[in-house]
């Protein structure tokens, strides 16, 4: 009886230690929660072997140390934070590197590895640790222990290694779950992202069950997608006309195993979305399709593109047979041991026209003309290799007209294609020699002109000159025989003489202004100012005129005329400047390339009316009573100015003064 007692009592520990394991299956293979039967295999472990400590150690990913993911017996506060180190002379560290069940029997004593601050820190003796995976790929370590010598049996090492695989199972299938939960997170992520919705067809009980983007697009109550309805419930909204279609489509992919559509659907707001919906058929041993499997995508933008595409293409066709230039497409043929060539891949009718050559798409530009000098191919192969456009003109000598081409790159890097616009010139190159012949014709007339006025007011001076001579040698000789009105005759002849040569002077000057002036070199407008101060010195003192002046600039212009322009409207704007004492102001400001030189006075004024005419040669708006002057100096400075390839202008309102101002090229800005 004794006997029989201590056989039961042999058993009776390692049926206590299988129903535990057969529990601990069960439960690994009924919860989610990963701790809960960690914490739970660590509290039936230690009550079974009757031990005060177990823990379960988890390898932390840089396999340094190993953490205390759950236990009991512990001290408080040290689940989850406590760790102990991987290295061999620990106990944890030495069962890593083993395939068999660790049991040390007094860890004072053990001389294959040292108890870790964990276990020392509890007083540890005795224990059985285990890993927990594989010895290739450790998730961790099981572990039990006593704070007194226990002696622990074969038995109960192997107990506690099935716990260990239980729960290598159990995180081996927590892991493959999460992974799986991410993936289908992503998934979701993805198909949100690129509006993708996913469908199911049973084909033989005709149920289809979709997901929310589907449902939602579709216009349909996410509980319905979800439960499933007949195939006609989900073709309520497609439009009306592309039903037909897409069943036609959807009834070929029963037989083909494949499903391709792409139509138009309506949501519950009655939006029209474009959606491909693309699927693959299962079928049963028997060949009976029994599921089509598939997904939709919007691609309602992408139809959008292609319209707006198609619509381009048709305005470009459009544009392509309308428009009045010339237009053609050439692609570079580059054969080996043949020159270098182009086809043409399309032409417009209005190249035709231009050309008069017809039916030129599909063939190579030597075929087309036979002639065809290199520089036309050379020119081409440029634009197609360089991508740089280039514009040339080329004469059809047998149709007498004169074209302007411009070649440009078009097509993508793939392709050596160039564009080619022609535009028909032959009027304007024709117009543009008329106009060079008349600028000809003008330029010499002009040349005659200046040459017979300066021919004519020379030739003129001598006779005049002898008439003044000879009225004041009459008037000299028989003054006691004149009587009042004589003397006043003789006075007035010999004044009109006198004005007549200053105009024959004026006219010469006006007439030497392009052929008599000086070549044309950097001039400081402030000498040549000074100058013209210290020649108008008397009449400025005879008038108390104050003259102020700013900085002027450097210019590129003939110093002598310059100081013929300044003389000019200084002597104006002193002559008019009414019954107060003259007060002008020379002032210059940048303008482009140019510098913008201006007099302003305070006189009386010019009537806007009368403007246009004061640089008129001879023209005078004032009579001889009232103003001196033959009326040519402002006739005089807008020659000189435009000589210098500038311009004169006038700004003034009566008695309120004016301000003359004209343009001068610079040279290099102002000098100190």
């Amino acid at each position: 009886m004794d006997s029989s007692v201590g056989k039961d009592g042999e058993r009776s520990p390692r049926v206590r230690q299988q129903a535990v394991i057969t529990e601990l299956g069960q439960r690994a293979l009924e919860t989610d929660d990963l701790d809960e039967l960690l914490s739970d295999a660590t509290v039936a472990v230690a009550e079974t072997v009757n031990a005060e400590y177990c823990h379960v150690l988890e390898l932390l990913p840089d396999a340094d140390e190993l953490v205390l993911r759950q236990g009991v017996g512990w001290d408080a506060g040290l689940v989850g934070t406590a760790s102990v180190p991987t290295e061999r002379d620990s106990q944890a560290g030495y069962t890593l590197l083993s395939e068999e069940p660790i049991i040390a029997d007094d860890l004072r004593d053990e001389g294959r590895f040292a108890g870790d601050n964990l276990l020392r820190d509890h007083d540890v003796v005795s224990g059985i640790t285990v890993p927990i995976g594989s010895i290739d790929a450790p998730w961790g370590v099981l572990g039990t222990f006593t704070s007194d010598h226990r002696a622990f049996t074969e038995h109960d090492a192997n107990f506690v290694q099935s716990v260990a695989s239980i729960l290598a199972a159990a995180v081996e299938r927590a892991n493959k779950d999460r992974r799986l939960r991410e993936r289908e997170a992503q998934l979701n992520v993805a198909t949100q992202a690129a509006s993708i919705g996913l469908w199911s067809w049973d084909v033989q009980a005709n149920v289809v069950t979709a997901d929310e983007f589907l449902a939602e697009s579709y216009g349909m109550e996410s509980e319905l997608a979800a439960e499933g309805a007949p195939m006609a419930t989900f073709f309520e909204p497609i439009h009306e006309d592309d039903t037909a279609t897409t069943w036609e489509q959807l009834e070929r992919a029963l037989e083909t195993g494949t499903f391709a559509a792409e139509y138009r659907v309506r949501d519950a707001d009655g939006t029209v979305m474009w959606v491909v919906s693309r699927g693959e058929v299962e079928y049963d041993r028997t060949g009976e399709p029994v599921r089509l499997n598939g997904a939709i995508a919007d691609i309602t933008e992408r139809k959008r593109r292609e319209q707006a595409l198609e619509e381009s293409e048709e305005r470009y066709r459009d544009l392509f047979t309308s428009m009045s230039e010339g237009y053609c497409v050439i692609e570079k043929l580059d054969a080996p041991g043949e020159p270098v060539d182009f086809r043409y891949v399309e032409a417009n009718p209005a190249f035709e026209e231009h050309t008069g050559i017809d039916d030129v798409v599909g063939r190579t530009l030597r075929e087309v003309v036979p002639k065809t000098t290199q520089k036309w191919v050379d020119t081409y192969d440029h634009v197609a290799e360089t991508g740089e456009p280039v514009t040339f003109e080329r004469e059809l000598v047998a149709q007498g007209r004169i074209l302007e081409c411009y070649a440009f790159p078009v097509g993508d890097e793939t392709t050596a294609q160039v564009g080619v616009i022609f535009t028909d010139i032959t009027e304007r190159v024709e117009h543009e020699r008329r106009l060079e012949e008349l600028v000809d014709e003008l330029e010499e007339s002009n040349e005659r002109l200046e040459q017979f006025a300066y021919a004519a007011s020379h030739d003129l001076q001598e006779p005049l000159r002898m008439v003044t001579s000879y009225l004041q040698l009459i008037e000299a000789r028989y003054e006691d025989a004149l009587d009042e009105d004589a003397e006043e005759f003789i006075a007035y002849a010999v004044d009109g003489a006198e004005r007549m040569r200053e105009m024959i002077d004026g006219l010469l000057a006006y007439s030497r202004i392009e052929t008599q002036g000086d070549p044309f070199e950097p001039t400081d407008l402030n000498a040549v100012l000074d100058d013209v101060l210290a020649d108008l010195q008397l009449q400025i003192d005879e008038h108390d005129a104050e003259i102020t002046c700013d900085e002027l600039p450097r210019v590129h212009g003939d110093g002598g005329q310059l100081r013929q322009v300044f003389q000019n409207l200084l002597d104006n704007a002193i002559e008019y400047s009414g019954d107060d004492p003259p007060r002008i102001h020379v002032a210059a400001e940048r303008d482009g390339s140019a510098w913008r030189v201006s007099v302003r006075d305070e006189g009386i004024g010019i009537d806007p009316d009368q403007q246009s005419r004061v640089f008129d040669v001879f023209q005078r708006l004032h009579s001889r009573g009232e103003h001196a002057g033959m009326g040519i100096g402002l006739a005089l400075c807008q020659r000189i100015v435009e000589r210098h390839g500038g311009d004169i202008r006038v700004e003034s309102e009566p008695g309120a003064g004016a301000t003359f101002s004209f343009t001068l090229p610079a040279a290099g800005g102002h000098v100190s």
